[in-house]
């Protein structure tokens, strides 16, 4: 008798099972493949003939992808995105209804790549480039509106754009546009500095005809007599008069 009520115990132990459920995921419990009730964190025993739990993920995930688009002038762009989401705990149970645990590939990203490719048409490639923030902003926006208007019960933590990778065309004549400019740059301030120049050139050539018509004046004002003594300074090295074999000194030539 002990050993059929061992065997009775073990029998009715094989249709039981437990599940460790963590703090970052919640239980999805299936009775015969439909969800049955969501269960929190902890141990769980539960009939395993009849049930099954699912386990899905309410931590903050990173998706990150790069999608192929178009730009106002009809060129190819590929975008790469870093998205940050959450299922939300409380429609957990809704979630896994939807999408099964393939929440990710069925709804959002199709999601992501419908936001992108519905709002880089209307940049062309150097605006892009130019708003990058405000293009990212309108994306997250849009994709929260999306999801929201699915009730796809995902949150949006975080959009960032990580690159707008252009054709080999377009990079080609960006980059030959920056060194027209830099060279136009460089040219406009030769022509600066050439042009400062030449003003520097004037203001003396105009300041040395005054001086030479005051000269002038000068000359003709005093017969030039303070001119030739002025001349005569200017050219006088310093030294004092040299004293001679008879011990005389010679004296300074009288100008006037």
């Amino acid at each position: 008798m002990k050993k059929n009520l061992l065997l009775t115990m073990a029998t009715a132990l094989a249709f039981f099972g437990c599940a460790q459920i963590d703090e970052t995921e919640r239980g999805v419990v299936l009775e015969f493949g439909k969800v049955d009730e969501v269960i929190g964190p902890g141990l769980t025993i539960y009939n395993c003939f009849f049930k099954e739990i699912k386990r899905i993920s309410v931590k903050t995930e990173l998706e990150t992808g790069r999608i192929e688009a178009g730009s106002k002038d009809l060129q190819t762009v590929y975008v790469g995105t870093n998205v940050n989401y959450h299922v939300d705990e409380t429609h957990v149970a809704d979630v896994y209804s939807q999408y099964g645990t393939a929440y990710v590939t069925t709804i959002l990203q199709p999601k992501i790549k419908e936001t992108i490719t519905g709002i880089t048409p209307q940049y062309a490639p150097e605006e892009m480039l130019q708003k990058r923030e405000e293009i990212r902003s309108r994306m997250e926006k849009a994709l929260k509106s999306k999801l929201d208007s699915a009730n796809a019960h995902i949150v949006i933590d975080g959009f960032t754009i990580t690159e707008f990778q252009f054709s080999r065309a377009f990079n080609e004549a960006i980059e030959a546009k920056q060194v027209q400019e830099q060279e136009a740059l460089k040219e406009k301030n030769i022509k600066i500095k050439m042009d400062y120049q030449n003003e520097q050139r004037v203001a003396k050539a105009k300041a040395d005809s005054a001086v030479i018509a005051l000269q002038m004046e000068a000359l003709k004002k005093q017969n030039g007599k303070e001119y030739l003594m002025l001349k005569w300074i200017e050219k006088w090295d310093g030294r004092l008069p040299q004293v001679n074999a008879n011990d005389k000194i010679i004296p300074m030539i009288n100008m006037q």
